[in-house]
């Protein structure tokens, strides 16, 4: 069977068939689906990529993807997130023509729509897009039903290792966005220190990530998409808290069982050395048009 992912990863010289081997049996929730490392480049993959395309996004019924009954409850789980991105990215959309590419349950588009000109998101999975469209906003079901040059920014959070085919939606986000227009990326990453833990990879890799990025293939995938003056820099979502609970639980959620060794002091040093060490658990790509 033809792995779509492999395929554009051996004809961007990011894999080789002699350099691929096996990394993990298979994946938390398909015994069926095995997990490939390139030795070389460092990416990790999936061995096949035939079980996902769009239509298993648009089969999602209510909220269940999401773990939740509906729309709201769904932004509850997801705060923390958002509620980060719209900070940390809040200059680059502000009074801008926005619009995130896989936006989920929306919340991020409820955190900036009064700070952009205006804010627009892609969701196929038509529950969460017909909940945000009551709302009054903007949604499109795919990349490339985007109009040409509409807007100035836009986002794929946690989106692009999702896809089959991660570079025609690249070339159909770049089409939406005017000169001078920024793309902002962000993606787990392969060389997350987590992954030397055997629980953690047997929890972490996942039928929906068909890909796991390290700086050099994300931005070849950039490059070859025909983005330019890309920048890539590692970020730690997770604090050192949560790491201790992996090491000594082996489960997640150790920034909650292990709350009093939280500290922003500890946790910015040690983010910065994992930065250092290439090693924390996302990338975050900016390129412009």
């Amino acid at each position: 069977m033809e792995n779509a992912i492999k395929r554009t990863l051996v004809d961007l010289e990011l894999a080789d068939e002699s350099t691929i081997v096996p990394y993990y049996p298979r994946v938390r929730d398909r015994e069926d689906i095995g997990v490939l490392r390139d030795e070389t480049s460092g990416v990790i993959f999936l061995d096949r990529s035939d079980h996902m395309d769009i239509s298993h996004y648009e089969k999602v019924q209510g909220g269940t993807y999401w773990g939740a009954k509906d729309r709201k409850e769904a932004l509850v789980k997801y705060r923390e997130d958002d509620a980060r991105r719209a900070n940390q990215f809040a200059t680059y959309i502000a009074d801008r023509d926005f619009v995130d590419v896989g936006c989920g349950t929306g919340g991020l588009l409820d955190l900036v729509k009064d700070l952009a000109k205006s804010v627009s998101g892609v969701e196929p999975q038509a529950f969460m897009r017909t909940a945000l469209q009551e709302e009054g906003l903007q949604m499109y079901r795919l990349a490339n039903d985007l109009p040409p040059t509409r807007f100035d920014v836009a986002g794929l959070f946690h989106t692009l290792e999702h896809l089959t085919d991660p570079l025609g939606t690249l070339a159909d986000v770049k089409k939406t966005l005017r000169p001078g227009g920024l793309l902002i990326i962000e993606v787990p990453h392969a060389k997350d220190a987590l992954l030397a833990i055997e629980s953690f990879r047997a929890l972490t890799l996942w039928s929906e990530h068909l890909i796991l990025h390290t700086h050099e293939s994300l931005k070849k995938f950039l490059e070859i998409a025909g983005y330019k003056n890309i920048r890539i820099e590692g970020f730690q979502r997770y604090p050192l808290a949560n790491h201790i609970g992996w090491l000594v639980e082996g489960a997640p959620s150790g920034q909650k069982k292990h709350a009093d060794l939280l500290s922003d002091k500890c946790d910015i040093k040690y983010s910065q050395l994992l930065k250092d060490m290439d090693k924390t658990d996302t990338l975050i790509a900016f390129a412009e048009v």
